[in-house]
């Protein structure tokens, strides 16, 4: 009997997405960023992305979280939001991201790519 899972089975789907959401970076100006189980991103000295000369940025500015399986982003209330494609997001409300969106805080944009 043949065991192979096909991309194109349902749980061939299942494994490819997830092995797309290990293989996911943050690229951000000259830097690449592994994705992690949270990714915190903001101007304070804590988070995990720092973007500390950008005035616009909160120093708890956004999150993106690995959920169920895929990364979801955050809006942590900051003052002048956060964009999805050029959409801004809802503060405290979660969006999925997937490889090739891009992210805005402030000045700076953040791509999500494979790496």
């Amino acid at each position: 009997m043949d065991d192979t899972i096909y991309k194109r089975s349902p749980e061939g789907k299942e494994i490819a997405r997830g092995s797309e959401m290990r293989q996911l970076c943050l690229r951000f100006r000259d830097r690449t960023i592994e994705m992690a189980k949270t990714v915190r991103i903001g101007r304070d000295e804590n988070n995990d992305v720092v973007i500390s000369d950008d005035p616009l940025v909160s120093r708890r500015h956004a999150i993106i979280e690995h959920i169920d399986g895929g990364y979801r982003l955050r809006d942590l209330g900051s003052t002048n939001q956060t964009y999805l494609n050029n959409n801004p997001l809802p503060a405290q409300t979660s969006v999925a991201v997937k490889s090739g969106d891009i992210i805005t805080i402030g000045h700076t944009q953040l791509k999500l790519s494979r790496l």
